[in-house]
């Protein structure tokens, strides 16, 4: 095991893995569906040498972790990011969550509330996926009729050739560290249905702390105007739209979007 690379048990017994690097404010990051903890390493670096104590956590069923046959809930999943800032006696973290990542951040303010946050960034991810009478801005495509063909591969949802072609840098990166988890048939529906008809919008107005909202101009998922929304309703925020990404900015423009991040952060750490 790498000297960055540590672990703990969750209160329901699974081995989580998260890797540990630099000292200063800590910044806890959160990846997405079928991502992995080192993924976010053009921001690690970044944050490194920027002066903050980086964590990355792969997730339950996602990388190093284990993958139990329980706990297949996006709360779970929050209750595990809690556990982890308690192992580590954090009480001024940061929070930066991509795509279900922001989800699960979500999860975990519902359950612990803001104590021991001091800042939240959140990258293309709605807080409902699903449209209907009372949300339009969801994943586009997906409605109540048609979910469980989403969930279960059947439906396309999101519009994919809104997507930029994958930048060399990203190929590379994930060619080094291991591409996307393909997940056999079936293996995480339970998550994806859980994660699909959530409502986390009655969460939002309560995250009062400050906080950044970023997506990409060519998000094939999420339009503008959702993330409009959330940048809008988080009490104490602002959004950042990348001109050239789809729905993973901080890969397609990572320079960019690393500016951004670590003036956000200075702001609200300071």
């Amino acid at each position: 095991m790498a000297d960055h690379e540590k672990s703990f048990r969750t209160t329901d017994g699974v081995r989580l893995v998260y890797d540990d690097h630099g000292t200063g404010p800590a910044v806890l990051l959160v990846h997405g569906f079928t991502c992995r903890a080192e993924h976010w390493a053009f921001q690690r670096e970044a944050l490194v040498a920027a002066g903050y104590r980086t964590l990355a956590l792969d997730l339950r069923f996602h990388g190093r972790s284990e993958s139990p046959t329980s706990g297949q809930r996006v709360s779970r999943l929050g209750k595990d990011v809690g556990e982890l800032i308690e192992h580590l006696e954090l009480d001024a973290v940061a929070l930066v969550g991509h795509s279900l990542g922001v989800s699960v951040c979500l999860a975990y303010f519902d359950l612990f509330g803001t104590d021991r946050v001091r800042a939240f960034a959140a990258i293309d991810q709605s807080p409902k996926i699903i449209n209907d009478e009372s949300w339009a801005w969801g994943v586009r495509s997906v409605e109540w009729a048609n979910v469980w063909d989403c969930v279960n591969g059947r439906y396309q949802w999101g519009n994919p050739s809104f997507e930029p072609p994958m930048p060399a840098h990203v190929g590379q990166l994930l060619a080094e560290v291991g591409g996307l988890t393909d997940f056999p048939p079936g293996a995480v529906l339970q998550l994806m249905v859980d994660h699909f008809t959530a409502d986390w919008r009655d969460v939002v107005s309560r995250v009062n702390v400050p906080s950044w909202v970023a997506t990409g101009h060519f998000s094939p998922s999420f339009p503008l105007e959702g993330m409009k929304w959330l940048a809008e309703t988080l009490p104490d925020s602002h959004l950042s739209v990348f001109e050239n990404s789809g729905h993973c900015p901080h890969w397609n423009e990572p320079e960019a979007f690393n500016r951004e991040m670590i003036a956000f952060l200075q702001a609200a750490l300071r």
